[in-house]
């Protein structure tokens, strides 16, 4: 099993030809048709791969040496971000306003090569492999509690799934993992507010949602420092705040979104109503009208504590002694946590950073890159612990 790193160096070029591919053409959350297209086709050059669309435009492939072995699953999510792609890199975004600057464009790529080695050495492993290509991670309701409500974990006896995410954080090579509760979890909040509008000049005659929209935000700020027991991480930011058409007209409309991101569900529905609560108060006390809606989010990624002690084990015979991480909690949401609420699951953070400096730039920053050789980890990392797996099963 030693040997996975050295099969998918090969295997690099093509792996390097598929992230290129899907990078340059980008698509956005359940609008994948081209990318589901481009999977499907170079996913049927493989003999006896069973194929099959979900939740839109997802891709379910399955390998199978032995129907009554065991069953695996490895996740890859496949879309794009609402960014301008900046940089003069030969691979550069050819669509206006679409990026992968989350890095799924690499975990696509990384399971179609992991298809790839798990069809060249069926005679090493028994049982069956499901590879999901997931639709739509980056926007609510989440591609994955599509598929999971299309059975995609149900239809066959899946005993654990893997997913792994690039890392900007890491260095090529290494690998982060983290036991227990990891990702957060993640609401949307959208509030609307609603005046009569009014001049500039007379501040007096018309409630103004800009300003009350603004004491809104500063005054939902305590709930995460004054709310919040400290020692339950918790995280609340607003990045869209819209209003006016010119300087001395106060407008009629406001419409704030943000993100409420926490580790504990008793506390994630009474930050909820705080932040309700205080919305709707400080709208009425103002004269302004205010709707306030909750988007569902993704529940807390929770890696399944043997599952990944097993892996961690299993990462360091492949990648060496020291080259597995522990990470600290991490802020951001994932929904391959819906995932895990219904079987064993690991995620797994990939190490991509390199020498070129977009390669350290944070993801979801419209000059995020990675250093393609991490492609090859992923492939062998993923192989490595599904066959292990199986043949301990």
């Amino acid at each position: 099993m030693e040997g996975w790193l050295s099969e998918a160096q090969v295997l690099l070029p093509h792996l390097v030809y598929w992230r290129r591919h899907l990078h340059q053409y980008p698509e956005l959350s359940f609008e994948e048709r081209e990318t589901q297209h481009f999977i499907l086709t170079e996913l049927s050059k493989l003999s006896d791969i069973r194929l099959k669309k979900a939740a839109g435009t997802g891709v379910i492939a399955d390998l199978v040496t032995d129907p009554q072995g065991p069953w695996v699953a490895l996740r890859a999510d496949m879309d794009a971000l609402p960014l301008e792609e900046t940089g003069d890199r030969s691979y550069r975004s050819k669509r206006p306003g679409v990026m992968h600057a989350c890095g799924h464009d690499a975990h696509t790529a990384i399971l179609l090569g992991v298809a790839y080695l798990l069809w060249k050495h069926q005679e090493k492993w028994r049982g069956g492999v499901r590879l999901i290509f997931q639709p739509a991670e980056e926007k609510a309701p989440g591609g994955a509690s599509l598929m999971i409500q299309e059975g995609v974990l149900q239809e066959v006896p899946i005993k654990a799934i893997w997913g792994l995410h690039v890392t900007p954080q890491l260095p090529v090579g290494r690998v982060g993992l983290r036991a227990g509760p990891f990702m957060a979890a993640s609401d949307e909040i959208h509030i609307n507010l609603r005046s009569c509008g009014g001049h500039g000049a007379y501040p007096h005659l018309a409630p103004d949602p800009i300003v009350v929209g603004a004491y809104m935000i500063s005054q939902m700020q305590a709930i995460v420092s004054r709310a919040a027991d400290p020692r339950n991480p918790t995280v609340l930011t607003f990045g869209t705040f819209q209003a006016g058409s010119a300087p001395n007209i106060i407008p009629t409309e406001a419409y704030i979104a943000g993100t409420l991101r926490t580790f504990e569900e008793t506390w994630r529905e009474k930050a909820k109503t705080l932040i309700y609560a205080i919305a709707s108060h400080t709208a009425q006390t103002w004269g302004i009208e205010a709707s306030i809606e909750f988007s569902p989010g993704y529940p807390v990624l929770v890696n399944h504590p043997s599952l990944t002690q097993w892996t961690r084990k299993h990462l360091e015979a492949l990648l060496g002694e020291g080259a597995v991480e522990e990470l600290p909690l991490w802020m951001s949401s994932e929904d391959f946590a819906f995932y895990g609420q219904q079987v064993p699951a690991c995620f797994i953070r990939l190490g991509t950073a390199g020498e070129s400096e977009d390669t350290k730039r944070p993801v979801h920053t419209n000059a995020f890159d990675i250093d393609e050789r991490a492609l090859a980890f992923g492939v062998a990392i993923l192989t490595h612990i599904a066959l292990n797996f199986l043949n301990e099963a």
